[in-house]
């Protein structure tokens, strides 16, 4: 005999009860006897049964216990739809409730730096989960519910919008990944179809959806690009919660899921890679659906392919994290399906679709590196984080307890819950990422970007925690023959939703110190003046692109398309003008050869004769150079880098020099 177990809770609020259960806790238990015994009849061997209970039974598991994390928040019969019911709610309240939180912190005069400048968007958080628990309080499940992620998300974007109040720029401002990301969305205001960052005629070898659509917003809307990108950082994350409710309540109770997204933004969240955030929030639930064997009805292969395409064409490192143990749930999945081929069938649409969706990006890339080749260095990056994070469960938080509860119940619960077995081949899978890309590294020194594992692993060890807490308090409660209070569970999860916001608050508001968010307000305007609100100290050094740009246009006509070699990036992150080169060595594509390229201009430095200057950097073998933006030096000289040209190369008769500029900037455009 098996027991289903269903969530105590209030009506409404928390994991809510079946409607047929009675007051009289002895009848329901009854009940649930009778309910599981006709579901072990209807689905036999069906995921989720439990293994220990099956295997003194029958070796091939012909009975199942129904999880409580599994209990549809309005009864069995709720459709596992993703855009139906909650998920209705979820959508309409995010599409209504965003665009006011967007709005709202324009209308304050309250800097981000100011004391209490974070109580603002907790003191709407609080409210809004007053609220819901009020709400809960009458009305039950999944509408409720749906309100609540719907609600969550937009918060996340009026918390962001709050900490950018005063700049243009996104978190970062314009320096590393910020810049080059700008760049690129700069880059596609003048292309609709994948280009690398700064050197025409190569394809993007980062996925280059992000920056496509913020290029292509920027074109429909007149707003440069560069401005776009803060705004794209807070949708992106705000919908990542989104998205991770969506997706998750297919397979798991509604409320759980949003307990789901809520602290998986906790437990990582960086919104200046809010389309990192995104993709993690689908990915996950994306692979047990896709490649494992979920209880309930998986996604039809058409979103399934849709979906990974997207993830494809927009952030792709998740996938190749999780190869491993993506590879074994295909495996396992294949040997238990009743029609084998069916699932590969299935399997093989899904791929078709996600490569359809991708070929924009997928083929060129892959046709120019099988024609062009190319140097692999970006992963020559060592960063400080390369030996961190290895045991986040280890770590005495909120956050690193419940992982640490996730990890003891992914084994505890190993052949008892379809997701145990499922999320732990997962962890175990990019753990094994890690550990060779570790080796690879000792060996090679490029580090497979091992470093973003701990992302992606700790996100799971999260919602193995949210899982098995939601799975092992009902069947605890239930066997010490307590009864919580009626709104016990409303009132933990108004806890979970409220310490999530205080926490998700404190770490990316500027009045705390983020360093992200204060650099936002740090990076000086083109016009060299700086954001309101911008600190006195730590300020950028200002770059005179408009001065620039001007100095070009007055040689060469407006809208100038010169190949520019320039001492600060920032240059392409305002103007989308074709780049011979990127400053950093590990920020340069595959494709475009960075090392070779920098020979090129070791050598220039070294031609000394005005003519043959002239003629070698018209034509180095990878295109001109018509245009050097360079900065004088203290000790004689024009500088990019550590590179020194002398102001002698670049003749009268073959060049056209504007000196003056500000920050010590020089320009030289070929006649």
């Amino acid at each position: 005999m098996t027991v289903q177990v269903e969530p105590t809770g209030p009506e409404g609020a928390d994991v809510p009860e079946d409607k047929a259960a009675a007051d009289d806790r002895a009848a329901a238990d009854d009940r649930a006897v009778s309910e599981d015994r006709a579901a072990a009849d209807d689905n036999g061997a069906r995921s989720g049964g439990s293994d220990r209970t099956a295997a003194r039974a029958d070796a091939d598991r012909t009975t199942a216990v129904a999880d409580p994390v599994d209990r549809p928040a309005d009864g069995p019969a709720r459709r596992a739809g993703w855009l139906l019911g909650g998920g209705t709610a979820a959508l309409v309240t995010w599409l209504v409730a965003t665009p006011v939180a967007m709005v709202l912190p324009r209308l304050s005069h309250r800097s981000p730096f100011s004391i209490g400048a974070s109580s603002i968007p907790l003191t709407g958080a609080f409210l809004l989960v007053v609220a819901v628990v009020l709400v809960a309080y009458r009305w039950r499940g999944e509408i409720v519910a749906g309100m609540a992620a719907g609600l969550s998300a937009a918060w996340v974007a009026f918390m962001l919008r709050t900490a950018l109040h005063g700049t243009p720029f996104g978190f970062g401002g314009l320096s590393g990944d910020m810049g080059r990301m700008a760049a690129s969305a700069t880059r596609y205001t003048s292309t609709w179809a994948s280009a690398d960052t700064l050197v025409r005629g190569l394809p993007s070898e980062y996925p280059p959806f992000y920056a496509w659509l913020i290029g292509r917003a920027a074109v429909l809307t007149g707003v440069p690009a560069w401005q776009l990108l803060g705004d794209a950082e807070v949708l992106f994350t705000s919908a990542a919660v989104l998205a991770a409710f969506l997706l998750w309540r297919r397979q798991v109770n509604s409320w759980v899921a949003v307990a789901i997204a809520t602290l998986s933004l906790v437990t990582w969240s960086d919104p200046r890679k809010a389309f990192e955030m995104v993709t993690l929030a689908i990915f996950i639930p994306w692979v047990i659906e896709v490649f494992g064997r979920p209880p309930r009805t998986r996604l039809h292969w058409l979103p399934a392919g849709l979906l990974g395409g997207f993830i494809a064409i927009t952030y792709q490192a998740w996938m190749v994290y999780a190869a491993i143990g993506v590879l074994v749930l295909v495996v396992i999945a294949w040997r238990t399906e009743p029609d084998r081929w069916a699932y590969f069938r299935r399997l093989g649409l899904i791929v078709l679709v996600s490569f359809v969706v991708a070929a924009w990006y997928v083929v060129p890339f892959g046709w120019a590196s099988l024609t062009r080749g190319g140097q692999s260095i970006s992963d020559l990056y060592a960063s400080s984080s390369i030996n961190t994070g290895l045991f986040p469960f280890l770590d005495i938080t909120p956050i690193g307890l419940l992982q640490l509860t996730g990890l003891v119940g992914l084994i505890w619960l190993w052949r008892s819950v379809w997701w145990a077995r499922t999320l732990g081949l997962l962890i175990i899978g990019v753990y094994a990422y890690r550990l060779l890309s570790m080796v690879r590294y000792v060996l090679t020194q490029h580090t497979g970007f091992l470093h973003y594992t701990s992302r992606l692993y700790g996100v799971l060890f999260t919602v193995a925690g949210v899982l098995v807490v939601a799975h092992a308090a009902p069947i605890l409660l239930r066997r010490l023959r307590f009864t919580p209070p009626r709104m016990a569970t409303a009132a933990v999860l108004a806890v979970v939703l409220a310490w999530s916001a205080n926490a998700f608050t404190k770490a990316w508001m500027p009045e705390n110190g983020n360093p992200y968010a204060v650099a936002a307000f740090q990076e000086p305007l083109p016009g060299g003046d700086y954001p309101r609100f911008a600190p006195a100290e730590g300020r950028r050094r200002p770059f005179p692109v408009n001065q620039v740009e001007q100095a070009v246009q007055g040689v060469v006509g407006p809208n100038p398309r010169r190949v520019t070699l320039s001492v600060d990036d920032r240059l392409f992150s305002y103007l989308p003008w074709p780049g011979f080169m990127d400053n950093d060595r590990t920020a340069g594509s595959t494709l475009s050869r960075w090392d070779d390229r920098f020979q090129v201009i070791e050598e220039l430095t070294a031609t000394r004769d005005p003519l043959a200057f002239a003629t070698r950097s018209a034509a180095t073998g990878f295109g001109p150079i018509d245009v050097f933006v360079l900065r004088k030096s203290p000790t004689g000289g024009w500088v990019w880098g550590k590179q020194r040209f002398q102001p002698a190369q670049f003749d009268k008769r073959y060049w056209t020099v504007i000196d003056g500029l500000p920050e010590d900037i020089v320009v030289a455009v070929r006649r």
